[in-house]
């Protein structure tokens, strides 16, 4: 299936806002990462970690609640913040977020877009890219290959929630 749903206005203004406090606060803790999408692509960006192997991996895993209950998950696999950095002129990879083998046809990735910027996710298979904007949710089968495009001025950071799951409907 390669669908791609955009849906613009995904949360009430003031559960965004709370999102928006959450990830882009100064004292947010954020792991560097060498590397987006293959070791030694060269793609430096900040990660961090709320949910991965069945179990929540940080404190402000439940704090991002208002963004996980419209998804309808029945079975949660990763949720992780990503700030990316603006374009250092290397291209990221088409890559997908399931990589293991065996990764169910049935599984589903969103990207919420936490800020606006000149960036977005482009698909391999039509070339189209959506653009990042603010309170903005693409969701897709986890099969289709995608990339990040990086921003190219204004804010510094390009913020993103990367969510993997299985929905209740297996709907993607």
């Amino acid at each position: 299936m390669n669908e791609v749903k955009v849906i613009d206005n995904f949360l009430k203004p003031d559960e965004f806002e709370k999102i928006l406090d959450v990830i882009a606060h100064k004292n947010f803790p954020w792991f560097i990462s060498d590397m987006s999408d293959y070791a030694d692509d060269n793609n430096t960006q900040l990660y961090h970690i709320f949910y991965n192997n069945n179990v929540p991996n940080s404190d402000y895993y439940y704090k991002l609640e208002p963004v996980y209950k419209p998804l309808n998950i029945f079975s949660l696999f990763k949720v992780r913040a990503i700030a990316t950095m603006q374009s250092n002129g290397i291209d990221n990879h088409y890559h997908t977020d399931l990589e293991f083998q065996g990764s169910p046809t049935t599984a589903t990735t969103a990207v919420y877009y936490i800020n606006e910027n000149d960036g977005g996710t482009q698909f391999e298979h039509d070339g189209k890219i959506i653009k990042s904007v603010a309170n903005r949710m693409v969701i897709f089968n986890s099969n289709l290959k995608h990339r990040t495009v990086k921003h190219t001025n204004g804010v510094p950071f390009r913020y993103v929630l990367n969510i993997n799951y299985v929905g209740v409907n297996n709907d993607n």
